[in-house]
C-alpha cells in the first residue's frame, strides 16, 4: 500500500457568519492557538507524512498566498468564481496541480491528529471519515450500506442508514478524482454552485467510497459564532489533550544527542524512513530530489543565483568533491585551521596534490584578519579561494563569514564555506555574503539523517569548473549537477530511504521558520550555559566568538574525574556527550543542535549534577 504525500484544502468561502470574528480574514486565519487553524491544519499534514500541500483560494486570496513563501511545500490556485460557486468548482478547478492520490479536507476545521492518522493507514483507496453525534449544528448525516456510502444530508430524515456525520477530511484515488471532474463538468452546466459532497453521493452508486467511522472524535467545522465559541471552549482544548497523548504513545525511546552530529531528529523524521521500495530512476523519486535541491538552496536564500548539489556520503565527501572540483590547477586555496575540520580539508589537498597555502591558527583560539590579510596580500596572484569552516565544531567557534567574505571580494577571491554545522542552525544568506561553494550535511541542524552531503554552489562560479582538468570521478561537483538537470536522476545509487526522510526534515525546518529554529537554539544555549557556570565549569571559547550551538566545556583538573565515566552515567540514562578533539586544553563537548528543547537540557543539567556530587566533584 502507497501512502498518500498529497493533500488538497478547500479555501474559497466567504465565511459571512464569522465576520465579527474573523475580521475580514478568510475563515482559514481564525486563530484558536498561537497559529492559526489554516497552518494548523498544515502542520499536523506535515507531521502525518504528508509532502505536497495545495490550497485552493478565492475570497482574500493574498492570505493563503502568503503562505507559500513560508512553506515551500504549500501551492495555491484560485477560484476566481468563488461567490458563485460551490466547493466542487474549486475542486474542480485545482485539476491543474492533482496528479496523484490526496487527502481532502477544508479550511475552516479544527481537528485532532488522529483523524489524519486513521484515514491515512487505512487501506481503502476512497474513504470518507464520519464520526459520531456532535450535536454542533448544520451537521452532514451520512448515509452507508454495508462498507459503502449510499448518500449524504442535512437533513436526517433522508439518511435510512445513519453512518455517522461528515468530518471533511476524505481520502480521494486520483481514479476516484478524474471521474468527479468529468461528473462535476456536467453539473456545471446547469448548476456551478455544486458541492463535493453531492458529487461523492452521485458517484457513490457506480464507485467504492468507503467510510470509516471515529465515535469520539474531536473536531468541529467554525461556520458560525456559536460554532467558534464550542471550539474555543470545548473542542480545542480537548484535542490540544489528545494530539500530545497520541504524539507521546506512538514515540520511539528518545535519546538526547548532545554530540555535534548526528542530532536528534523528530519522530515524524524518523517514521518518513518506512516508504515503500521504489527505483530511484523513476519520475517520482526524480520529483522528491528536486524539490529537495531547491529547498535547500532556499534555506540560505539563494534561489537565483545558487544550485545545490547532492551526494551520497558524510559532509566529508561533500568537502572532497568541492576541493577536487573547483580549484584550477594553476591556483592556490588558502585554508584556514582552526579545529579538526579545517585541518582535515588541508589534509583533502594533501591527498589530491592540490596547491594550497595553510594559515593555522591555535584550536579554540579566534582568526587574526590582520594575519589573513597579510598572507592573501602576499599571495594575491597566486590565489582563487578562501576555504574554511564556519562553526568549528572542534571547539564550538564561529569564524566571521562576514569579514572573511569582504576581505574575498576586495581580491576578487572565491570562498568555500563549510558551514556543516551551521546550515540551518544560524542564519546564512548566500547571496548577502557572496559565498560561492557552502557545503553542508543533512544530519545537523537541519535535523534529517546521516547519509546524504550537498555542496551549494552559485551558478556561474560552477560553471566555470566545466573546463577544468578531473581530479574526481565520483564527486565532481558539475558532472552531478549537469548529469541532475538533464536526466532528473541522481547520477549514481542514493540512498532513497534518507531522502524521504530529508524531504520531512526540511519541511519541519519551514514549518518551525529559520527565526525560530535559531531562536530555540539560542534559548537552548542560554540554559546550558548557566548551568554549566553554576556547577563550575569553564569554557574554552571566548562568548563573543561562541557559535552558541556547541560547547567546548573545559575538563575539571581533580583526580576523581574520568570522561569516559562520566560518558557512560549520562549514556544510561539518555543523554550523549563526546569527548573533545585536539584543543589547546583538555575538553569535553556538549551540542545544543537537533530535535531538542529547553526541558531537555534542563534535564541534562540535573542528571550531569548528580554524577559530579557522588563524584565529589562540587
Amino acid at each position: 500500500m502507497s501512502r498518500v504525500k498529497n493533500a488538497v484544502i478547500l479555501a474559497a468561502g466567504i465565511g459571512s457568519r464569522l465576520r465579527s470574528i474573523h475580521n475580514d480574514k478568510p475563515k482559514g486565519f481564525l486563530s484558536l492557538n498561537e497559529k492559526p487553524i489554516i497552518e494548523e491544519s498544515i502542520s499536523r499534514l506535515i507531521y502525518s507524512g504528508i509532502q505536497n500541500i495545495i490550497i485552493v483560494t478565492g475570497y482574500k486570496r493574498e492570505f493563503y498566498e502568503s503562505l507559500t513563501k513560508k512553506y515551500p511545500f504549500v501551492k495555491t490556485i484560485n477560484n476566481d468564481f468563488y461567490e458563485s460557486t460551490g466547493s466542487m468548482y474549486s475542486l474542480w478547478k485545482a485539476n491543474e496541480l492533482i496528479e496523484k492520490d490526496f487527502i481532502l479536507l477544508e479550511s475552516d476545521l479544527n481537528y485532532e491528529l488522529n483523524a489524519l492518522q486513521v484515514i491515512m493507514n487505512s487501506k481503502e483507496k476512497n474513504l470518507i471519515l464520519l464520526s459520531g453525534k456532535t450535536a454542533a449544528g448544520d451537521e452532514v448525516y451520512v448515509g452507508v450500506e454495508k462498507n459503502k456510502i449510499v448518500n449524504m444530508s442535512k437533513n436526517i430524515s433522508e439518511i435510512k442508514n445513519l453512518g455517522g456525520e461528515l468530518v471533511g477530511i476524505s481520502k480521494i484515488s486520483f481514479e476516484l478524482y478524474q471521474k468527479m471532474f468529468a461528473h462535476s463538468e456536467l453539473q456545471f452546466e446547469k448548476n456551478k454552485n455544486y458541492h463535493y459532497e453531492d458529487c461523492l453521493t452521485d458517484l457513490a452508486a457506480s464507485n467504492e467510497i468507503n467510510y470509516k467511522v471515529i465515535e469520539d472524535l474531536a473536531w468541529i467545522e467554525i461556520d458560525d459564532e456559536q460554532h467558534y465559541k464550542r471550539a474555543v471552549e470545548v473542542i480545542n482544548p480537548l484535542i490540544i489533550k489528545r494530539d500530545s497523548e497520541i504524539q507521546f504513545s506512538k514515540k520511539v525511546e528518545r535519546n538526547i544527542l548532545l554530540n555535534p552530529g548526528p542530532a536528534t531528529t523528530s519522530d515524524a523524521v524518523k517514521k518518513a524512513l518506512v516508504v515503500e521500495d521504489i527505483c530511484p530512476r523513476e519520475k517520482e523519486f526524480g520529483d522528491l530530489v528536486e524539490g529537495i535541491r531547491k529547498d535547500l538552496v532556499k534555506v540560505v536564500h539563494g534561489e537565483d543565483t545558487h544550485e545545490a548539489v547532492l551526494f551520497a556520503s558524510s559532509g566529508t565527501g561533500a568537502v572532497e568533491a568541492c576541493l577536487t572540483s573547483v580549484i584550477p590547477e594553476n591556483k592556490y586555496v588558502l585554508i584556514i585551521n582552526n579545529g579538526a575540520y579545517g585541518k582535515r580539508m588541508q589534509q583533502i589537498c594533501e591527498g589530491f596534490n592540490i596547491n594550497q597555502i595553510k594559515f593555522d591558527v591555535s584550536f579554540g583560539d579566534p582568526i587574526n584578519l590582520l594575519q589573513l590579510r597579510s598572507i592573501v596580500e602576499k599571495n594575491k596572484n597566486k590565489l582563487s579561494q578562501i576555504a574554511f569552516v564556519h562553526h568549528e565544531t572542534t571547539v564550538g567557534i564561529l569564524n566571521p563569514l562576514d569579514e572573511i567574505s569582504k576581505m574575498a571580494e576586495e581580491y576578487n577571491l572565491e570562498i568555500i564555506v563549510d558551514a556543516m554545522s551551521s546550515y540551518a542552525g544560524i542564519p546564512i544568506d548566500v547571496t548577502k555574503y557572496k559565498v560561492q561553494y557552502l557545503i553542508a550535511s543533512a544530519n545537523k541542524c537541519i535535523q534529517g539523517m546521516a547519509g546524504i552531503s550537498f555542496v551549494i554552489c552559485d551558478r556561474d562560479s560552477l560553471n566555470k569548473t566545466a573546463l577544468y582538468s578531473r581530479r574526481n570521478f565520483y564527486f565532481n561537483l558539475f558532472d552531478n549537477f549537469t548529469f541532475f538537470t538533464k536526466q532528473k536522476q541522481m547520477q549514481f545509487t542514493p540512498p532513497v530511504q534518507i531522502f524521504y526522510a530529508l524531504r520531512q526534515a526540511i519541511n519541519e525546518y519551514f514549518l518551525e521558520t529559520g527565526e525560530g529554529r535559531s531562536k530555540r537554539y539560542f534559548e537552548m544555549y542560554e540554559v546550558l550555559k548557566k548551568g554549566l557556570r553554576e556547577l563550575g565549569f569553564k569554557f574554552l571559547v571566548d562568548e563573543q566568538h561562541h557559535a552558541k550551538i556547541l560547547t567546548a566545556v573545559i575538563e575539571p583538573e581533580n583526580q576523581n574525574y574520568d570522561f569516559n565515566e562520566m560518558h557512560d552515567f549520562l549514556y544510561d540514562r539518555g543523554f550523549t556527550i563526546y569527548p573533545g578533539k585536539g584543543a589547546k586544553v583538555n575538553t569535553f563537548r556538549i551540542a545544543n543542535m537537533g530535535e531538542l528543547f529547553t526541558e531537555d537540557i534542563y534535564n541534562f543539567i540535573k542528571v550531569l549534577k548528580e554524577y559530579l556530587i557522588i563524584k565529589k566533584l562540587i
